[in-house]
């Protein structure tokens, strides 16, 4: 049975505000933006979603999903070296390596989350952020020790993320500079290597 117009004009503002919104930023784009890309009657985001915030929510639930494939319970068992490059590995590839449209769109939007948020920055941090920090927070307590200060599981949690984020954060600068850094989509095993290394000798440099 094919699905009803409604079901279609709402899956199509969807996939186009995805589009809109990684383009333009949620204060730029309009509704009118994103209901011509979707052939919509302008009233349908009302209809479909409440507002344009409603539908901003919507995409990021759906480019942001609870619980995304993201659990630690296999890793628990390794050893915490391991679990360290697992987890370093896992999240350069999510960010370096999946190059689909939506990809590309979920995090053109965490960009301009961090350059401007919204006050639907906590679903991204609950469903996407808060699962990757505790994760990393339990390796660092079982580098560093149970008795480890929460500021220096801080201040190391922190380091971590940044090695990750750099090159999404500061590409276009990275781009120009002389010489070129590796591109990461070819190279994301030895940057993996390069973090985990860098990341072990700093663990054990403040653990002393």
């Amino acid at each position: 049975m094919n699905e009803s117009p409604d079901v279609n004009t709402k899956t199509a503002l969807l996939l186009a505000a995805m589009e809109v919104f990684a383009d333009k930023g949620f204060d730029s784009a309009t509704v009118r933006d994103i209901c011509g890309l979707a052939k919509a009657n302008v009233a349908a985001v009302n209809y479909h979603y409440g507002s344009k915030d409603g539908l901003y929510a919507s995409v990021l639930e759906e480019i942001f999903p609870k619980g995304e494939e993201w659990s630690s319970e296999d890793n628990r068992g390794l050893p915490v070296e391991e679990r360290l490059r697992k987890f370093v590995k896992g999240l350069a590839e999510e960010i370096y390596l999946q190059s689909t449209g939506q990809i590309a769109q979920k995090w053109a939007i965490f960009l301009r989350e961090m350059a401007k948020p919204s006050k639907n920055l906590d679903i991204i941090v609950q469903h996407q952020v808060q699962p990757r920090a505790n994760e990393l927070r339990d390796i660092l307590s079982e580098l560093l020790g149970p008795d480890t200060p929460d500021r220096t599981l801080a201040y190391c949690s922190s380091n971590i993320w940044a090695l990750m984020l750099d090159h999404l954060l500061t590409r276009p600068i990275l781009d120009r500079l002389t010489p070129h850094r590796p591109s990461l989509e070819v190279n994301v095993d030895d940057f993996v290597d390069h973090v985990v290394s860098f990341s072990l000798g700093g663990i054990m440099a403040v653990k002393k």
